[in-house]
C-alpha cells in the first residue's frame, strides 16, 4: 500500500480540527515568545538589582559585618561573628585568608546554601578587583552561584591597602525566583491553551452549524424534496454567504427542473399534436388507395374525384410538415442573417402578396414617413407578416378588410397587423401563440388551421430579441402587435398612433373607394401625422 503524504494527511482532517489547531499552535508560539522574552529581561534585571545591593557594600561594608563593627577597622571577630545571608571573609594583602563566617552559627533562616570557603585568593585578582571594583562570580560545594565585591581596607597611618573585605550573596533567590516565573507562567500558559482550544471549538461549532444545515438539506434534496432551502439567519457571513449562494442554485435548478418537465410535456402534446395532423390525411390516403386496390373506383370521375381528396391531403401533410421543420429550424437556434431592413418596403411586398392569395380582400398597407430601419433576416420577417396576414384572412370574413401598418416608436420599429373580425377573447391571447393550441378544438385544417402558424410568429419574434402581442381593434376585431429592435445606428423617432393613421387612412379610402386587389391601399403617407399617443 502506497505510504500517505503530509499534505494528503493534513487534507483529511476536518476544517474544525483545523481551525483548532491552528489556534493551539499560534497561541502556543505567542506564549513561548512572550515568555523567552519576558525571562530574558526578567533575569538581567534581577541580576542589576542585586549586584547593585553589594556594590552598597563597597562603601560602607557594615551591615554585612557584626554589628558595632568599625567601617574602617573591622576585627577578625566581627567577620566571623558577621549575622546575615552573606558569606564575609577577612583577606590579608596577600590574598591568604584570615577569617571568615563560614563557621559561625548561621541561623537557619539565612542558610539558604552552603556558604562557601575560599581559603586564597590571587594577589593579581586582588589588585585588579579592588581597582575596577568587578563582581566576583565563583560556586560553592553544592552548585550554588555566589556573587561577591572585594571591599579594600586600608592602613590608617600608611594609606595603603593592607587587607581586603570579601562580601559574597547567593543567587539562589534570583534563581528560585525564575523557577516560580516559569511554573507560573507555564501554568497559566497551559491554561490560556485549552481555553483558547475550547473557545475556538465550539465558536468554529457554533459557526458552522449552518453548514451542517446544508448537508442535511443537501441529503433531502438528494432523496427528491427539491422544495428545501436552507435557513440563512447570518446572511452577512461568510457561511450566510454560503447559504444564499446555495438557495440561489437551488432555485436555478429547480427552475431547470420544472422548465424541462414543461419541456418534455409540451413535447409530449407536441408529437400527439403532430401524430393526430398526420394521422388524418393518412387515414384518408390510405382509404382512397384500398377503395382502388378493391376496385370501388370502377368510374373514371370516382377515380378522379379520389384522386383529388388524395392530392389535397398530401398538400395538407406537405404544408404541416413544412410548419414543423420551421418550428424545428428556429429551435435549433440557427445563425439568422441579421441586416437592416425597411419595414415599409416589406410591408408593401406582404400586402401585395397577401391580395395575390386573397384577391377579392381589402388589404391595405400604412407606410410610416420615417422609414424605420429594423434589425432582422429578411426572410424570417417576411414569414412573419406572411403568418400574420394569413391567420387575419382564415378567421375574418371574405369582406372584412385589413390593414398592415409600420409604425416608428421611441424604442423599437413596430408593425400591426389589423383586421376587423370577432377579435381575440382577453383570456387566450397568451395561448394563441402555444404550438397547435386553436380556439376551434375541432382539429379540421379547413377550418382552425394547424396551430402551428402563430407558434412560429412566436419563435420568429423571440429569435429577434423582439416581442409580439394580442390587443383589441377599435371598433371590433383583433391588432396583432410586433416590435423589432432598430437597426444599428438608427436614432429611435417620436412614437406615431397607430389608431389616427387608421382613421385618416378610412377616410381617405371611403373618399376614393375601393381600389384594385393587385395593388397595395394603403400608401397614404403624405395624409399621416405624427402622434404622440400609443398605437
Amino acid at each position: 500500500m502506497k505510504r500517505r503524504t503530509l499534505a494528503q494527511r493534513w487534507a483529511d482532517i476536518t476544517l474544525r480540527s483545523k481551525i483548532t489547531g491552528v489556534t493551539v499552535l499560534i497561541l502556543s508560539f505567542g506564549l513561548l515568545v512572550a515568555g523567552v522574552g519576558t525571562m530574558s529581561l526578567l533575569k538581567p534585571t534581577l541580576y542589576a538589582s542585586h549586584d547593585q545591593e553589594l556594590r552598597q557594600y563597597l562603601s560602607n561594608p557594615t551591615a554585612a559585618l557584626q554589628q558595632g563593627a568599625d567601617m574602617h577597622n573591622p576585627t577578625q571577630g566581627d567577620v566571623i561573628n558577621a549575622r546575615g545571608p552573606n558569606y564575609v571573609a577577612l583577606y590579608d594583602s596577600s590574598g591568604k585568608l584570615l577569617a571568615d563566617n563560614n563557621y559561625a552559627e548561621v541561623p537557619d533562616e539565612f542558610r539558604d546554601s552552603v556558604m562557601p570557603s575560599i581559603d586564597q585568593i590571587d594577589t593579581e585578582l586582588l589588585q585588579r578587583h579592588n581597582n575596577d571594583y568587578d563582581i566576583l562570580e565563583f560556586k560553592a560545594a553544592d552548585g550554588t552561584a555566589w556573587r561577591a565585591v572585594l571591599v579594600p581596607l586600608f592602613d590608617q597611618d600608611t594609606g595603603s591597602i593592607d587587607r581586603s573585605l570579601l562580601v559574597a550573596s547567593s543567587t539562589r533567590v534570583i534563581e528560585n525566583v525564575m523557577a516560580q516565573y516559569i511554573t507560573i507562567f507555564s501554568g497559566f500558559g497551559l491554561a490560556v491553551i485549552l481555553l483558547g482550544a475550547a473557545l475556538t471549538r465550539i465558536l468554529v461549532t457554533a459557526t458552522f452549524e449552518p453548514l451542517s444545515e446544508v448537508e442535511r438539506t443537501a441529503r433531502e434534496i438528494a432523496r427528491g424534496d427539491f422544495s428545501r432551502r436552507i435557513h440563512v439567519a447570518s446572511p452577512n457571513t461568510e457561511v450566510g454567504h454560503v447559504g444564499t449562494s446555495l438557495n440561489i442554485m437551488l432555485d436555478k435548478i429547480d427552475e431547470s427542473f420544472k422548465e424541462r418537465q414543461k419541456t418534455i410535456e409540451q413535447m409530449r402534446r407536441f408529437i400527439g399534436d403532430a401524430g393526430h395532423e398526420l394521422r388524418t390525411p393518412l387515414v384518408s390516403v390510405r382509404g382512397y388507395a384500398e377503395m382502388y386496390r378493391l376496385g370501388m373506383l370502377q368510374e373514371q370521375e370516382q377515380v378522379d374525384q379520389a384522386m383529388g381528396r388524395v392530392e389535397k391531403e398530401a398538400i395538407r401533410m406537405t404544408s404541416l410538415v413544412e410548419d414543423l421543420l420551421s418550428l424545428a429550424r428556429l429551435d435549433s437556434q440557427r445563425q439568422l442573417d441579421m441586416v437592416p431592413l425597411d419595414l415599409n418596403s416589406l410591408a408593401r411586398d406582404a400586402a401585395l402578396d397577401a391580395v395575390a392569395q386573397a384577391p377579392d380582400r381589402e388589404i391595405v398597407a400604412l407606410e410610416c414617413d420615417q422609414t424605420p430601419m429594423a434589425l432582422g433576416d429578411e426572410h424570417k420577417v417576411r414569414q412573419l407578416m406572411t403568418n400574420l396576414l394569413g391567420n387575419a384572412i382564415r378567421h375574418t370574413d371574405a369582406d372584412s378588410p385589413i390593414e398592415i401598418a409600420v409604425i416608428a416608436t421611441p424604442e423599437t420599429a413596430r408593425f400591426e397587423i389589423r383586421d376587423h373580425g370577432e377579435g381575440v377573447p382577453e383570456q387566450i391571447r397568451q395561448k394563441i401563440f402555444d404550438r397547435f393550441w386553436r380556439a376551434d378544438t375541432s382539429r379540421n385544417r379547413e377550418t382552425g388551421g394547424s396551430g402551428l402558424g402563430l407558434a412560429i410568429v412566436s419563435s420568429i419574434v423571440a429569435a429577434h430579441g423582439g416581442s409580439v402581442s394580442v390587443h383589441d381593434t377599435e371598433g371590433g376585431g383583433a391588432t396583432f402587435r410586433v416590435d423589432l429592435p432598430y437597426a444599428v445606428g438608427e436614432e429611435p423617432v417620436e412614437h406615431q398612433d397607430a389608431t389616427t393613421v387608421f382613421q385618416q387612412n378610412a377616410a381617405e379610402t371611403a373618399a376614393n373607394g375601393r381600389r384594385s386587389g393587385s395593388r397595395s391601399r394603403g400608401r397614404t403617407s403624405r395624409n399621416r401625422r405624427k402622434e404622440s399617443g400609443e398605437g
